[in-house]
């Protein structure tokens, strides 16, 4: 059996409510850029009432700043196309339990470069024209931190945000972020064109709990 799903926190925690990977295939692709939600709430049915809300909790935490480093950390390296590690710091929150040592240094080292590059958010003015902020330096797995840290900084309307591309998706990204939100509505690519030397768009993965 094929999943196709988004490499992300999102599309990880399908995966994880499909029961896992259990000799399945997974293909990951792009995040964002489908309209279809990876985790409609039919699929979380199933789900005890602790399990779903630790697995709400800890989508809730993607990209953010505040709360346990554990479940930030899962997000983080989800976004950066690290889908094993990502699967395993997953499943030991969602378990209540702590990481193995390689996998929390790991983990925290992902959140420290994560951290430095936001950072860079208040560097020099980026918003032109009004409401269009160009972050065309930052990677696309940097977006959602950037918003959080955006709307951190006063700002609370909708925008536009550009970004750079993606591991499975290279382009000029447009994100559109509506009021009060942290998740865009809507993302579209403006893609150059391909070269022999270009990112293939979707990575296969059969078994993503391995260390």
């Amino acid at each position: 059996m094929e999943l196709d799903l988004p490499l992300d926190l999102r599309g990880m925690a399908a995966l994880w409510v499909h029961g896992g990977h259990k000799g399945r295939v997974v293909l990951w692709h792009a995040p964002w850029l489908r309209e279809e939600d990876p985790l409609p709430p039919s699929l979380l049915n199933g789900l005890s009432p602790i399990r779903r809300m630790r697995l709400l909790r800890l989508l809730s935490l993607d990209g953010a700043a505040h709360g346990p480093w554990l479940a930030q950390a899962a997000g983080t390296a989800a976004r950066l196309g690290r889908h094993r590690l990502a699967w395993n710091l997953m499943t030991t929150w969602l378990a209540g339990e702590l990481p193995g040592p390689n996998d929390a240094t790991e983990a925290r080292r992902l959140l420290d470069v994560e951290r430095e590059r936001i950072k860079t958010v208040l560097s020099w003015k980026r918003e032109w024209p009004e409401g269009v902020i160009h972050l065309d330096d930052f990677p696309a797995w940097l977006v959602l931190p950037a918003i959080r840290q955006l709307r951190r900084m006063g700002r609370k309307g909708s925008f536009h945000l550009i970004s750079g591309g993606h591991l499975l998706k290279a382009g000029r990204w447009t994100w559109y972020i509506p009021a009060g939100s942290w998740r865009p509505s809507k993302v579209s690519v403006e893609r150059p064109e391909l070269t022999n030397h270009s990112i293939p768009h979707r990575i296969t993965s059969a078994i993503v709990s391995a260390p």
